[in-house]
C-alpha cells in the first residue's frame, strides 16, 4: 500500500504543476493584453451605419465621429469607398487620445447613371488599431427615380 500512496501524491503533485503553469500562462497572457489596449490607440466610430431613408435623385451627405479612446495617438491610414459614386474625408489623419474628428460621407447616385432603389455602400477607415486595424461604416438609401416615382 505504501508504494500506491506515492504514486498518487505523485500523481497530485504533477497535476499542480500543471496547473499552477496554466494558471501563470493565462496571467501572463492577460497581462500581455491589458498592457496593449492601454498604451495603444482605439478607434471608435459612432454610428457604425446610417441609413438616409428616401432621398431625391441627388447627392446626400453626413458625418460621422470617429473617436480615439485609446492611450496613443491615432493615426487614420486610410479612407476608401465600396463605390466611386461614394466619397469620404476626415478632418484630421492624426486623431489625439481623447479626442474626435469628423468623417465626412455623400453619396450621389447620379455617378452611377439610373441607379435607384434600395443601396448598400461601405467606407473603410484604416488605421494603427492594432485590434482593429480596418473598421467599416456602412451607409443605406433609398433613391427614388429621376422623375420622383
Amino acid at each position: 500500500m505504501h508504494m500506491f500512496k506515492n504514486k498518487t501524491s505523485k500523481d497530485y503533485s504533477l497535476l499542480t504543476i500543471i496547473g499552477i503553469i496554466i494558471i501563470l500562462t493565462a496571467i501572463l497572457g492577460s497581462y500581455g493584453y491589458s498592457s496593449l489596449n492601454k498604451g495603444s490607440p482605439k478607434i471608435e466610430i459612432a454610428p457604425m451605419s446610417y441609413d438616409f431613408g428616401d432621398i431625391p435623385y441627388e447627392k446626400v451627405e453626413h458625418a460621422f465621429i470617429v473617436k480615439n479612446t485609446g492611450a496613443k495617438p491615432l493615426e487614420i491610414k486610410g479612407v476608401s469607398t465600396s463605390c466611386g459614386c461614394t466619397k469620404a474625408t476626415i478632418d484630421s489623419e492624426i486623431i489625439q487620445p481623447g479626442k474626435a474628428a469628423n468623417l465626412h460621407v455623400s453619396y450621389d447616385p447620379k455617378i452611377m447613371g439610373d441607379e435607384s432603389g434600395s443601396i448598400l455602400r461601405v467606407i473603410y477607415v484604416k488605421s494603427n488599431d492594432p485590434r482593429q486595424p480596418e473598421v467599416d461604416v456602412k451607409i443605406t438609401a433609398n433613391v427614388l427615380k429621376k422623375n420622383g416615382g
